[in-house]
């Protein structure tokens, strides 16, 4: 009659097997809710101290040597291209749960 597929049933153990592949935690270790908050904090952050150390670099090309200034430069890029903290996936909660040692290893 309809289009729908219906949903295969499934027993519980499947249903648990299915859950600890599927489903993910948080694994970096803080509150999950935070990282709404603190993603976007540490991107500005970063980008802050790039754009900080590009305008001291091209305040010094002006006063000094142009080989010091150019990887005054040089560093303040890479600063700003690679962030100390990077964005990590969730763990699956198989995954997680192996790690901290609250499931034996099998299958």
């Amino acid at each position: 009659m309809s289009d729908q597929k219906t949903r295969e049933q499934r027993s519980p153990p499947q249903a648990k097997q299915l859950s600890l592949e599927k489903d993910c935690r948080n694994a970096y270790g803080e509150n999950s809710k935070s990282s709404r908050k603190n993603i976007p904090l540490f991107k500005a952050l970063s980008n802050r101290r790039g754009r900080h150390g590009a305008k001291v670099a091209i305040k010094d090309l002006i006063d000094d040597d142009s080989l010091v200034a150019e990887r005054r430069l040089l560093i303040a890029d890479q600063k700003a291209l690679k962030p100390e903290k990077t964005k990590s996936p969730d763990l699956a909660l198989g995954e997680l749960l192996t790690r901290r040692g609250k499931r034996p290893q099998t299958i």
